[in-house]
């Protein structure tokens, strides 16, 4: 998928017609609900009238929550519309096009999914069905983000909380998610409303945290069983999403041990730090002693460490790209030795637990 090119071929199709058609066929969920939405945001945005229309009610109370919390216009109709007052129809979320009633009087102006792509008898102005998002809702959150204008503000608000939570749920709570999905949660992060999100969301992650979820997947190092995670330059106060982003990735399943670092600027009192969080899977990693091995400035217990490096110095860099890139080649550095030296750390916890069994075994 090329966004830059998608979001331009989504507009011509679209202003080729005047009032669109977006049919939910199906149980509406929160993907289809939220990508929905979306295109109507895009049609609305360059004049062309749109109408989202459900068959079926709205069941699960999560979804009526969305709607409700969002104010997404949704009609529930028991059947479909007279084709007379449209002049074409958008799919989304579904993997054929074609809908019986409907097909046979007017164009399929758009067609997106993120199911493998089957034979479809319907041709669409604009199609992009493919199974490499794990959301219809993150095709839509990428083509906004390509908009040639944006959506204005006040309106991509309520867009990027439905889409975030459209990413969520189709995921499986991102379990299942993609290089493209974490993608378009990096972009959605700092749009979303966090209220909502949090009111309605199965996943007890803030806005902030799943953006940075977001960056870790586009900006992570496999080394070994190591994940090695950069976040960039990120705000005081969200110093503990370092922390919540790396109990996330281990508990997915990423790597055995998961290392995530970022740059935390304080702003109130000035200056800067690189802040170091460590979770591992593996009770033999002596996490203290490896940290202490690359700095006295933290410590480690089983399965969680931190460690923190003062950057006062660095706060006159002109370049904050130059100054990350630094930080985060020697951090990478550093902790790829501290891995290859991570044998002496699982002989001490090897002797720790032969010492324990001993002393249980004869009462000592």
């Amino acid at each position: 998928m090329n966004p830059r090119e998608s979001s331009k071929r989504l507009v011509e199709a679209l202003s080729g017609y005047l009032n669109i058609l977006i049919l939910i066929k199906g149980s509406p969920d929160p993907d289809v609900i939220a990508s929905s939405f979306a295109l109507k945001a895009v049609c609305d945005h360059i004049g062309i009238k749109s109408s989202i229309i459900a068959l079926a009610e709205i069941s699960h109370p999560q979804n009526r929550a969305i709607v409700k919390s969002l104010d997404i216009p949704i009609a529930i109709e028991k059947t479909l519309p007279p084709t007379s007052a449209f002049d074409a129809y958008a799919v989304l979320d579904f993997q054929s096009a074609r809908t019986k009633g409907l097909s046979e009087n007017l164009p399929c102006a758009v067609h997106i999914d993120h199911h493998a792509e089957i034979e479809d008898d319907v041709s669409a102005d604009f199609r992009l069905v493919s199974d490499k998002a794990g959301a219809a809702s993150t095709y839509m959150a990428l083509i906004l983000r390509e908009l040639e204008p944006p959506l204005p503000a006040s309106g991509m608000r309520a867009v990027a909380t439905a889409l975030m939570l459209g990413i969520q749920t189709d995921s499986d709570n991102l379990r299942h998610a993609t290089r493209l999905d974490y993608e378009a949660l990096q972009y959605l992060g700092g749009k979303a409303d966090e209220r909502i999100v949090q009111k309605v969301s199965n996943v007890p992650l803030s806005k902030d945290a799943l953006r940075m979820i977001g960056a870790a997947m586009l900006d992570h190092e496999l080394y070994r069983e190591w994940l090695l995670a950069g976040l960039s330059f990120i705000g005081e106060s969200q110093r503990d999403s370092i922390a919540i982003v790396a109990d996330f990735l281990l508990e997915n399943g990423m790597a055995r041990t998961v290392v995530v670092f970022a740059i935390i600027e304080k702003r109130r009192r000035g200056g800067l730090s690189l802040d170091v969080s460590f979770r591992t899977s593996d009770p033999d990693l002596d996490l203290n002693s490896l940290i202490k091995s690359i700095t006295p400035e933290g410590g480690g217990r089983v399965y969680k460490g931190a460690y923190q490096v003062g950057l006062d110095y660095f706060t006159a860099c002109p370049d904050r790209d130059l100054l990350w890139k630094m930080v985060r080649l020697t951090t990478i550095e550093r902790l790829k030795a501290a891995r290859d030296n991570v044998r002496f750390t699982e002989l001490r916890g090897f002797y720790r637990r032969f010492r324990g069994a001993m002393g249980r075994l004869f009462g000592g």
